[in-house]
C-alpha cells in the first residue's frame, strides 16, 4: 500500500466495499448494529469488498469525515454535523478546552462555549460526534477483522495494524467516556457496556498479542516502520506506555514500572529526538509543518494524523493554524496559510511555565523563543493582553502559533486552503518525558539519572536550561505541558496528576474569576442518544 493511497481522499473512501452501508445509516442506533450486518449489503454498492481500501478509510477516519474532502457525504448519520466529529479537531477540543492551557473565542461554535466553562452535558455536539467518529472506526474494523482475506498482500501485517487500530478508538473511548460500548464482531445486536477496568484489559491483551508477548494468532506488527503513516510495533510500545502510565486513573491500581519497561522499548527503538534545524527553523518547531514528514520530524513522529492541503482536506487540521492568529498576527508571523479565524489562546496557567512573574515581553514566537530561552515558547503577545476578561475577544490571551503550514525546505504549500502538517498523535518525545515520570513515582518523587537525562534530552532539544540536577513531580507537570502545549493531551495529564477537577481556573463556570471542575466531569458522559438506543448501556455518574 502506497503512502499517497492512505493520503488520498479518493481512495480512503469505502470503494466497492458491500456490507459497510453508510447511506444507511439512519440514525445513531443503525451505526452500531443494525444495517452495518454483513448479511445486509448496501444494493448501492458492488459486491466485492476493496480491503485496501477499507484499511486507507480506517487510518484516515482520524482526518476526514466522509467520502469527500474537506466535507460532503457524511460517513455519520445527517443528524450528527460533519464538521462536528472530525477526530483530531473534537479530540484536541476536549482535552484542551476544559484544561489550564487554552480558551477559544468561538462562541457561536456549538459546543465550545460548555467546554470553555466545564458545562457540557449527556447531549453535548461535539463530544457526540467524537464517539459516532470512534465507534465508526470500530464497526470498520470489526468488518475488516471479520471477512479480510488471508490472500490479502500484507495480510499479517494489516490484520495486527487493524488490531491497533481498533485498540486505539477504544483507548480513546475509555479515556475519554470511561464505560463505553464494547464489541469486537460486526453484529445486529446491541453492544454490551464494558467498564474502563475491562476495556484497559482488553486493550492490553490486543497489543501485548500484535507486538508477539500474547498467545493468540500469528498477525504481528511490523519491528520497525512499513510506511511512515502506517503503524509498527514502537506504536504500540507508546501506547501500551500511555496507558500505563494513566493506569491509575483508569483501573485504580497503578503501573509505573510498566510504564517505564515501553517507554524504553520505544526510546531504544529505530526513531530519535528530531534535533537538526533546518534553513532557520529550529528543531522542535520542524514537527509541526507542513513538511514534517520529510524534514526530519519523520524520524521522531511515530504515528501521525496524516493532513494533505490537496490530497486530503479536512478542515480538522487548518483550525489549528488559522485558529492561532487573526490578520495582525498573520501579517506579523505567516502560517503558511491565508485564513485568520482568531480565536484559540493561551490562557496565563500556560504563559507561567515559561514566565513565572508574567514579565512577558511584546513580541512574535521568533522574540518569545529568545525572551523564554526555550524554542517551545511560540507565543505571540504583539497586539495581545495577558489576562482575558472576554471570553470572545481572541486579543485577550496570547496567541500560540505551534502549528504551521510553511514548509522548511523552501517549496510551496499543496493548497491555500488546507494544511500540509501531520499531526502527530504520538512522537517519540512522549516516551522520554513518561519514563521519567514513571521513574520519578517509584522513587518517591525523585527522578533517577536516567530519567533525568530524558528531561536534559528534550530541554537541550529546545535550548533550554539543563543545568538542573533534579525534576520534582510538579516540574515534570510543567515539563509535559512545555513539551506538548497544545497537542490535544493536556485534559489527561492533569486528571492524573489530580488538578483537572477541584482546581479553579478562569471561565470555568462561565465568568472570567472562574470557577472549579466537580470531580465527576473528569469523565465525559455517554450521549443521550446511544443510551437511547440502546438500553445495555447506563450513563456515568454526574451526568
Amino acid at each position: 500500500m502506497n503512502i499517497k493511497d492512505i493520503k488520498n481522499n479518493v481512495s480512503v473512501a469505502l470503494v466497492g466495499l458491500a456490507a459497510l452501508c453508510f447511506t444507511a445509516c439512519a440514525d445513531d442506533a443503525t451505526l452500531l448494529g443494525g444495517s452495518l450486518h454483513p448479511d445486509n449489503p448496501n444494493p448501492q454498492q458492488t459486491s466485492q469488498a476493496d480491503y485496501d481500501g477499507i484499511l486507507n478509510k480506517i487510518y484516515g477516519n482520524l482526518a476526514l469525515t466522509g467520502l469527500t474532502g474537506p466535507h460532503g457525504s457524511s460517513d455519520l448519520p445527517s443528524d450528527i454535523d460533519e464538521g462536528m466529529s472530525v477526530f483530531v479537531r473534537v479530540m484536541w477540543y476536549a482535552n484542551e478546552l476544559p484544561s489550564d492551557e487554552v480558551l477559544c473565542a468561538w462562541l457561536s461554535d456549538a459546543g465550545v462555549p460548555e467546554f470553555n466553562r466545564g458545562t457540557w452535558g449527556d447531549n453535548h455536539a461535539l463530544l457526540r460526534g467524537f464517539y459516532y467518529r470512534c465507534m465508526f472506526g470500530i464497526t470498520m474494523c470489526n468488518y475488516f477483522l471479520d471477512t479480510a482475506p488471508s490472500s490479502l498482500d500484507e495480510y499479517s501485517y494489516k490484520v495486527a495494524e487493524v488490531r491497533f487500530m481498533r485498540a486505539l478508538y477504544y483507548y480513546y473511548m475509555m479515556d475519554m467516556f470511561g464505560n463505553p460500548p464494547f464489541i469486537t464482531r460486526v453484529s445486529s445486536e446491541a453492544p454490551t457496556q464494558a467498564s474502563r477496568q475491562e476495556i484497559f484489559s482488553y486493550i492490553e491483551s490486543e497489543l501485548k498479542d500484535i507486538i508477539g508477548e500474547g498467545d493468540g494468532g500469528s498477525a504481528q506488527l511490523a519491528d520497525k516502520r512499513v510506511k511512515y503513516g502506517r503503524v509498527d510495533k514502537v506504536a504500540a510500545y507508546m501506547l501500551l506506555s500511555r496507558m500505563y502510565l494513566n493506569a491509575e486513573v483508569y483501573t485504580g491500581q497503578a503501573r509505573w514500572d510498566d510504564a517505564r519497561t515501553y517507554a524504553k522499548r520505544a526510546i531504544d527503538s529505530d526513531y530519535e529526538l528530531n534535533t537538526t534545524p533546518m534553513n532557520g527553523y529550529n528543531a522542535y518547531q520542524l514537527l509541526f509543518m507542513g513538511d514534517n514528514d520529510t524534514n526530519g520530524a519523520q524520524k521522531e513522529i511515530v504515528f501521525p494524523v496524516l493532513f494533505d492541503g490537496e490530497l486530503t482536506q479536512s478542515w480538522g487540521g487548518v483550525f489549528l493554524t488559522a485558529g492561532m492568529e487573526n490578520a495582525a498576527d498573520m501579517a506579523a508571523y505567516p502560517t503558511g496559510i491565508p485564513a485568520n479565524w482568531g480565536g484559540i489562546r493561551a490562557k496565563k496557567y500556560f504563559v507561567e511555565k515559561w514566565f513565572p512573574t508574567f514579565n512577558v515581553p511584546e513580541g512574535t514566537p521568533a522574540d518569545l523563543i529568545k525572551a523564554g530561552a526555550d524554542d517551545r515558547c511560540l507565543f505571540m503577545t504583539q497586539g495581545h493582553e495577558l489576562e482575558i476578561n472576554t471570553e470572545d475577544k481572541f486579543e485577550e490571551g496570547y496567541g500560540y502559533v505551534k502549528f504551521l503550514n510553511t514548509h522548511a525546505d523552501g517549496t510551496q504549500t499543496h493548497n491555500a486552503e488546507h494544511t500540509d502538517y501531520d499531526f502527530p498523535l504520538f512522537r517519540l518525545a512522549e516516551a522520554y518525558l513518561t519514563y521519567a515520570e514513571a521513574d520519578a513515582r517509584l522513587n518517591s518523587g525523585n527522578v533517577s539519572a536516567t530519567g533525568l537525562e530524558y528531561i536534559k534530552d528534550l530541554r537541550q532539544r529546545a535550548h533550554a536550561n539543563t543545568n538542573i540536577s533534579q525534576f520534582s513531580l510538579q516540574d515534570i507537570e510543567d515539563e509535559w505541558s512545555r513539551e506538548f502545549g497544545f497537542e490535544g493531551r493536556r485534559r489527561m495529564d492533569m486528571v492524573r496528576f489530580g488538578n483537572f477537577t477541584g482546581v479553579r481556573r478562569i471561565w470555568i463556570g462561565g465568568t472570567a474569576a472562574g470557577g472549579t471542575l466537580s470531580a465527576y466531569r473528569s469523565l465525559f458522559p455517554l450521549p443521550s442518544s446511544d443510551l437511547t438506543a440502546n438500553k445495555n448501556l447506563k450513563q456515568n455518574p454526574g451526568y
